[in-house]
């Protein structure tokens, strides 16, 4: 007998349901990973603590977080100071808001409010600073999936003077190797990019071996960036996955810069910002793009031979000896004064598209001019004017040398389109417009930038009338806010010089006051 197929009918209601279940479920994985997304994007620690008491689907995100940022707060600081004691009601109930704002779960609060720690003594001079390390080591053990991760003591806790004997009272040293142990293990193997800004009025003068603590777990970690520490890096291992590393107002051993060629070797960016304590180093990375070299000591032999290298800045106190050889360089930023006792040398240096130079020798920016002639922007300042840390201009150095530059060197760079001029070499010019005056030609650059704090509107404009050619098409003047010649003066009256030029000149004054613009330079 043939076999007939049989045909089965399924449950309508079934077929339905089945679809509902299906939909849920679908809903439900996609409403979790779009909890996840915005949990990513919070990372504020405690915006993170407060989005998962919503829910259960929230504490889960939350728990799955990939970046977070905890902020240790100047309020901190001052609850320990006020604090007397573990019974203080007021220093409790403060510690305990503390706890909450930083991200701590619920049920941890009363623990990190106990003083039975293994980090530390019952006394109430060490009971406040427990709390924000406590709240760093619970919200990271509980986040098994943080990528990237930001600890920071805030900027107004930064700059607020500590009277001595409270120093140890109020400790908030992030970079504790004792405190890192507590931690660190626990993100060892996701852990790719972190960030840690130390407490600089205590860390600075404490040795950390952070770079060695690191190294040892943190296997996967890309992206560092260290400040306000005292690091000692004697024991670093290879970190092979790093390819960016950031000291910024650092104190390092002598050979510092030894070990991170040693140990570092994939670096492609690496920036020592405001470091002391190198004594020497040789880097020869073999893939570096970018290095920003800011050494605040005076080092015997620095030597750079980098082929890969497309942008260099030096801000630096002259090492006796400095040896660059950068065959791809394209972009340099010089700062820094040559001793006459000084060996500056530079190799391979043909191919540089923009140069930022500040000094007030100007020996070594003539070298790089006739060795490399088809320089496009080029920046040029004498760093003899003081500012305050407010902007405020505070006077001209002295003992600063205001002598100009030889202008007519700069003729060799017939494809200069870009002329910008730092405040203290507009200063000198002022001061030697005579000599100025003697200067015929000029490179056919078509924009020109001008950062000034005038002095005399006379000579200002006369040294305008110089400058501004038939090929310039653009004019850009900041005038600092507190200069001597009023920012009202001096723009109607170049407003009336440059009418001359007619619709093809545009003129742009604005005033300065911190920070100069260099936003056409590719750094």
């Amino acid at each position: 007998m043939p076999l007939r197929a049989e045909r089965k009918v399924s449950d309508p209601s079934s077929s339905k349901l089945d679809v509902e279940l299906s939909q849920s479920a679908l809903l439900e994985v996609l409403s979790q990973a779009l909890l996840e997304e915005i949990f990513n994007r919070l990372e504020n620690a405690s915006a993170i603590a407060s989005a998962s008491c919503v829910c259960r689907s929230f504490k889960e995100a939350g728990r799955r977080v990939r970046s977070a940022r905890l902020i240790c707060l100047n309020k901190y600081h001052e609850d320990a100071r006020a604090g007397s004691g573990l019974h203080d009601a007021k220093a409790e109930a403060s510690t305990s808001n503390a706890v909450a704002a930083q991200g701590a779960p619920e049920g941890q609060q009363q623990q990190a409010m106990s003083i039975g720690d293994d980090e530390g003594s019952s006394s109430g001079d060490e009971y406040s600073f427990l709390v924000f390390r406590d709240v760093v080591v619970d919200f990271v053990r509980e986040k098994p999936h943080l990528q990237q991760l930001r600890i920071e003591i805030e900027s107004r806790l930064q700059s607020k003077t500590v009277p001595v004997p409270e120093r140890r009272r109020t400790d908030f040293w992030l970079s504790d190797p004792f405190h890192l142990m507590r931690w660190v293990p626990s993100v060892q193997a996701t852990l790719q990019h972190l960030c840690i800004v130390d407490y600089g009025q205590q860390a600075i003068m404490r040795r950390t071996s952070i770079l060695k603590i690191l190294s040892q777990n943190c296997k996967v970690l890309k992206t560092l960036d260290l400040r306000n520490m005292f690091i000692d890096s004697s024991e670093v291992e290879d970190m092979p996955r790093m390819t960016s590393f950031t000291l910024r107002c650092v104190k390092v051993i002598g050979d510092t810069l030894q070990h991170i060629n040693a140990r570092m070797r994939n670096l492609t960016t690496l920036a020592l910002l405001g470091v002391f304590g190198v004594t020497h180093g040789n880097l020869d990375f073999p893939s570096m793009k970018v290095l920003c070299l800011g050494l605040s000591t005076i080092a015997k032999d620095v030597s750079i031979d980098i082929p890969s290298l497309v942008k260099l800045q030096l801000k630096i106190m002259c090492p006796e000896k400095l040896t660059i050889n950068a065959a791809s360089l394209k972009f340099m930023a010089f700062n820094l004064e040559v001793k006459d006792a000084a060996k500056v040398e530079m190799k391979n240096l043909h191919n540089l598209q923009e140069v930022l130079y500040g000094a007030s020798s100007f020996a070594t920016l003539w070298s790089l001019v006739a060795t490399n002639q088809m320089l496009s922007k080029l920046f040029l300042d004498i760093p003899c004017m003081a500012l305050g840390e407010d902007g405020k201009w505070l006077g001209v150095l002295k003992n600063i040398p205001l002598a100009l530059p030889t202008f007519k060197n700069l003729l060799l760079c017939q494809k200069l389109a870009v002329l910008n001029i730092g405040p203290g070499l507009w200063h000198a010019m002022e001061v030697n417009l005579e000599e100025l005056s003697t200067v015929q030609n000029w490179p056919p650059f078509n924009r020109l930038i001008i950062h000034m704090i005038p002095q005399n509107l006379d000579a200002c404009l006369a040294i305008l009338q110089l400058l501004l050619k038939p090929t310039l098409n653009s004019l850009e003047m900041y005038i600092h806010i507190n200069s001597p010649v009023s920012y009202e003066a001096i723009v109607s009256q170049v407003t009336d010089i440059v009418s001359y030029f007619g619709q093809g000149l545009v003129f742009r004054p604005q005033l300065w006051k911190k920070s100069l613009n260099f936003s056409c330079f590719s750094f």
